[in-house]
């Protein structure tokens, strides 16, 4: 009986849901008569085709479709292309237009939602044209006098606009354009004075964080058709959120949150910040990436991941991806490399050398660019490194015969003496049958698989280890790295 009820309580759930959603947008367009009128929507701060329909004789275009038109920002597009954006979250929305001046025409016969939205789009485009022409004169005089009144000018349209705003979600609190409005406002009051009156600018920083999301229900998922929610969303993680990988997890960690788990805002998110971080050219910031994959996508201690919505072959390939770079983001500790040198007999290792940095690179000696670029790494390495006390562990793919040859006749002909190391050509091939006889004598699985171990998909590939062997940057420049190094001395001497 239980069961039956919570069954019924689903399906009305569900069905209300679909009902909301059933609404019918009908739009007469002087001049578009038997043309094909379009019907887009916002996700995020992109607009995207979601319906079409043939406007009649008379200009009438009615788009009604089955399955509905989710709540958020749409706009009617006519051939020009010419567009006008409305509001959609009442059952019948009704407008009126011609194609002489779509937007200025642009008529509301029902729904109070559009009647809102048109008044607080003309008050906008107003204030815009009296701000422009105050700017301008600001702009063209120098007298200071002038300047200073018409600056407090433009601080009485920001007020008055502000007062708009506030008035107008305060009058209809429960209409979408309400959320709009006080979306699109900024966040006030959150200056932190000292006791001598000077702003304190770290906790006045600290308040707007803080403070970012007051005016946002971060549980509306009819936030994702309002485009300014993205806008918001990508200052936030992007700008307002220091851009140190620790602090980007643990800020987007508390905004997910808050929320609702699995829903479509829920799902918005953690692929918005995923994907950021994923693609980022900034050194580091994998570590986000990994962070966000293990936490939301990735089985973990028998339970399955929260990206439901994800095919099982797309959702393995992603957290393969994370398994991979775990043990490679800044400050991982470095799995340790023992390999042969040219003689296939001494067996080298990066953790035994001396030197306080150790820069490791992969390379491969049929690799052209790898070929181009290591004669001026070692020269830099010999005038700018080596002297900061930075070792070079060279690791070489020499798995056949041609390999082996034409690596060490690299290494001499370019006289590269720093310690250069491979996966040699014996050892290999001793190695697929009977890696018994390297292993643990002499080496380690891993060291062996270097290639996967260290994600060597491409050469060359750069790492630079500090003393403790974790690794402290991956493919820089070597002026780079040097002021790096410099960075990471004064770090230290600070410390102690």
């Amino acid at each position: 009986m239980q069961k039956n009820l919570l069954l019924a309580v689903a399906v009305a759930c569900t069905s209300l849901a679909h009902a909301q959603d059933q609404r019918r947008l009908q739009f007469t367009i002087e001049g578009t008569a038997h043309d094909t009128i379009y019907l887009a929507n916002y996700y995020g701060n992109k607009l995207y085709y979601a319906d079409t329909t043939v406007a009649n004789a008379t200009g009438v275009a009615v788009f009604d479709r089955k399955d509905g038109y989710k709540a958020g920002v749409y706009a009617v597009v006519v051939p020009g292309p010419k567009y006008f954006e409305f509001i959609v979250n009442e059952p019948v929305v009704e407008m009126q237009s011609d194609t002489a001046a779509l937007n200025e025409h642009l008529t509301v016969q029902r729904s109070l939602e559009n009647q809102l939205f048109q008044q607080y789009i003309r008050f906008l485009a107003d204030k815009k044209q009296e701000a422009d022409a105050v700017k301008a004169k600001l702009d063209a005089t120098s007298d200071p006098i002038a300047k200073s009144a018409l600056r407090e000018r433009m601080k009485g349209l920001d007020s008055l606009m502000r007062g708009f705003q506030l008035d107008l979600a305060a009058k209809n609190p429960n209409t979408l354009v309400a959320r709009i409005l006080r979306m699109s406002m900024p966040v006030q009051s959150t200056e932190v004075y000292k006791a001598d009156g000077a702003l304190d600018s770290a906790a006045s920083y600290y308040s707007y964080r803080a403070h970012y999301w007051d005016n946002i229900d971060l549980k509306d998922v009819r936030n994702l058709r309002i485009p300014m929610f993205q806008n918001k969303f990508d200052e936030y993680i992007g700008k307002v959120i220091p851009q140190i990988p620790d602090t980007i997890n643990h800020y987007a960690d508390e905004l997910i949150r808050r929320m609702d788990d699995g829903d479509e805002l829920f799902k918005f998110a953690v692929n918005a910040i995923t994907y950021k971080y994923e693609t980022s050219d900034v050194m580091g910031m994998d570590a986000v990436f990994v962070h966000m994959a293990q936490t939301y996508y990735c089985p973990k201690d028998g339970r399955p991941g929260r990206a439901t919505w994800m095919t099982a072959d797309k959702l393995d390939k992603l957290c393969e991806r994370a398994r991979k770079e775990a043990p490679l983001i800044i400050g991982a500790q470095g799995k340790d490399i023992i390999l042969t040198d040219t003689t296939e007999t001494n067996w080298l290792s990066y953790y035994k050398m001396p030197e306080k940095y150790v820069l490791i690179i992969f390379w491969d000696p049929h690799c052209g660019h790898c070929k181009k670029v290591l004669p001026q790494i070692h020269t830099d390495w010999e005038a700018k490194l080596k002297p900061m006390d930075v070792g070079v562990f060279a690791v070489a793919k020499a798995t056949d015969s041609t390999l082996f040859h034409d690596w060490k006749a690299f290494i001499r002909d370019n006289r590269l003496d720093w310690t250069n190391v491979g996966l040699t050509w014996h050892v290999y091939q001793e190695a697929k049958t009977a890696s018994w006889k390297f292993i643990p004598k002499y080496t380690t699985i891993e060291s062996l698989n270097y290639a996967d171990t260290w994600d060597v998909y491409s050469t060359p590939r750069f790492f630079l280890m500090d003393k403790e062997r974790k690794i402290v940057a991956k493919q820089l420049e070597v002026d780079q790295m040097v002021e790096l190094i410099k960075s990471l001395e004064k770090r230290t001497a600070a410390k102690e």
